[in-house]
């Protein structure tokens, strides 16, 4: 029983280390693609889904790497389960940049270098926050099988 445990444990530390890589792959795409456009001129919302699809693609290829996939016919069912998970993230953080742009040109009204400030603050703030809980999602309903879903 104590070996399960600190196998069990050695495999979720070997997850989370691969999960932050992965993220930390996907956050720098898609925050240079955030600041890019929106200090550009683009509104908080396409920022982010630009910003979105520039970090979705990759993190999905490198998650599904780390926890194994299903295979090919699995294909399709994880990338709607993720699918799910990741257009709910970018939501959040479209809801947030677009309320933190009006905070911030409210309190900024003629300095566009910390209106981006305040909007960017709150766009990787989101992701941020949703770091633990994409982790659990991701482990628990994307990449395992159907049987191990049923277990949980």
């Amino acid at each position: 029983m104590a070996q399960q445990s600190v196998t069990g444990r050695a495999r979720y530390w070997r997850l989370i280390s691969r999960f932050a890589a992965a993220s930390v792959v996907a956050t720098g795409i898609s925050q240079v693609v955030f600041l890019l456009s929106y200090s550009l001129g683009a509104t908080p919302v396409v920022s982010t889904v630009l910003a979105w699809l520039a970090g979705a693609i990759p993190n999905f290829t490198l998650n599904r790497r780390t926890w194994g996939g299903g295979g090919r016919e699995a294909l399709r069912g994880e990338l709607l389960r993720y699918g799910v998970i990741s257009v709910g993230t970018a939501l959040l953080a479209a809801g947030a940049t677009h309320l933190a742009e009006i905070a911030a040109t409210s309190a900024f009204p003629h300095t566009r270098p910390a209106q981006v400030a305040v909007v960017w603050g709150a766009f990787i703030g989101t992701y941020v926050v949703m770091f633990v809980i994409k982790f659990v999602l991701i482990d628990r309903l994307v990449f395992s099988r159907p049987q191990q879903r049923a277990a949980r």
